[in-house]
């Protein structure tokens, strides 16, 4: 069904026809012109409603009433009967949902309980563990001229970190990579049948490393996120049961660390293409903070979010019907002119750069923003002081990925003396 049939009040605008949803460095000027043309439009390619302005975006991430988190991780692609097959015999059931897509009672509750291990609290603690890391992270490019960052630098360095707190071994950090990467194709991008297969294997292996995970710390409980909420269920089902655990260690073994390496190379790759802010942030690391939040608004790594509406709503006069899929433009939303002055402008001293949406917002929040905050701006910090002369390799020809869920970068090269 063409959705466009159910809307009123919404002519079928051309700006909406040649849209295109995908990340392209085109994008941005495409969604200025959604914005003052036809904010609330249908996308015919994606087949959902998109939400272009600020308070729109903002307003339905705080409503739970009518709109529905079900479909955030939605496959793209219908997943083909064989790679369902091999996800079903792997024994990949992911039946309670990802933290993204619960809503209501349940979301409630399983927030609550692992906010008591995923807070500013616990975070604090890996301070000094993130700085020996970064650190550790410099002497290794120091003495090269040349570097990929996302490769040698940004792939890593997050699922070193997240992975501290899941108490997963440094050792087994390329396979969980390589695993999170195949989720990202299938739930995030079109994909073709064979690279739906391939990607149900790697989901498949992730699913059972993480149930082995938890299968272990039953047995075996030490001081990370799984044990922790192994010992807040003490037996009880009703609280968390433990397929939702084995769901939410899956799910924080791919969200804590992805987002934080394309965010971390689209930050960088934003200050050098904008050398004034570069050297600004050299000359005072005290602005690493603050260029966390402008990085996030100006070139945010989660560049649309999904709804589904659960009954008929109307925004700017356009109905949108109940049962509609919806795309929640954060990259549109962050650059909105009511909001941000001057928004295609990178100034990591913006005043209100951190209302950025790019973490969510409401109910949803991401829970591991204020570890990722963290870990870029001691990132942003070390290297600006150690690296003052780093500069972008030219032309810059780094691919992206194809989504429009995303920002993420194939590569960032870069000089660094």
């Amino acid at each position: 069904m063409n959705a466009m049939t159910a809307a009123t009040g919404c002519p079928y605008h051309q700006a909406s026809k040649d849209f295109k949803p995908y990340y392209s460095p085109e994008l941005h000027a495409a969604f200025e012109v959604q914005r003052r043309e036809e904010p609330v439009f249908w996308c015919e390619e994606i087949g959902y409603w998109v939400l272009t302005k600020y308070s729109d975006v903002l307003s339905v991430l705080h409503d739970g009433e009518r709109f529905s988190s079900e479909n955030t991780t939605r496959p793209v692609t219908p997943m083909s009967a064989e790679a369902a097959a091999i996800l079903r015999d792997g024994g990949f059931t992911n039946q309670t949902g990802s933290h993204s897509t619960l809503f209501g009672a349940v979301h409630k509750r399983i927030r609550g309980i692992t906010s008591q291990t995923l807070n500013l609290r616990e975070f604090i603690k890996l301070e000094s563990h993130i700085r020996r890391l970064v650190g550790e992270a410099v002497e290794k490019v120091a003495g090269k001229d040349e570097v990929d960052l996302l490769h040698e630098v940004h792939y890593e360095l997050p699922a070193q970190v997240v992975f501290k707190l899941l108490g997963i071994p440094d050792a087994d950090i390329p396979s969980v990579k390589k695993w999170a990467g195949a989720r990202s194709v299938i739930d995030f991008s079109p994909a073709t049948p064979e690279q739906q297969i391939e990607g149900a294997r790697n989901m498949v292996a992730f699913w059972q490393y993480c149930a082995a995970l938890v299968a272990d710390r039953q047995k075996n409980p030490r001081d990370d996120f799984t044990s922790n909420m192994l010992a807040i269920r003490n037996g009880d089902d009703s609280v968390i049961s433990i397929p939702e655990i084995t769901t939410h260690t899956f799910g924080v073994a791919f969200a804590g660390h992805e987002t934080t390496t394309n965010q971390l190379n689209n930050t960088f790759r934003s200050l050098l293409e904008n050398r004034e802010q570069w050297e600004a942030l050299c000359a005072d690391p005290s602005l690493a903070a603050n260029t966390v939040e402008e990085g996030m608004r100006y070139a945010g790594a989660v560049i649309g979010w999904r709804r589904v509406a659960l009954e008929d709503v109307t925004f700017r006069g356009v109905t949108i019907p109940k049962g509609a899929p919806i795309m929640l433009s954060l990259a549109s939303a962050n650059r909105d002119e009511e909001v941000f002055p001057r928004p295609h402008m990178f100034d990591i001293s913006r005043g209100n750069a951190r209302k950025q949406l790019t973490f969510g917002n409401g109910v949803h929040f991401c829970l591991g923003a204020p570890l990722a905050r963290l870990e870029m701006k001691i990132v942003f910090e070390e290297f600006s002081k150690r690296f003052p002369k780093m500069r972008l390799v030219e032309p810059d020809t780094a691919q992206h990925m194809h989504t429009f869920v995303f920002r993420a970068a194939e590569a960032l090269r870069v000089t660094l003396q």
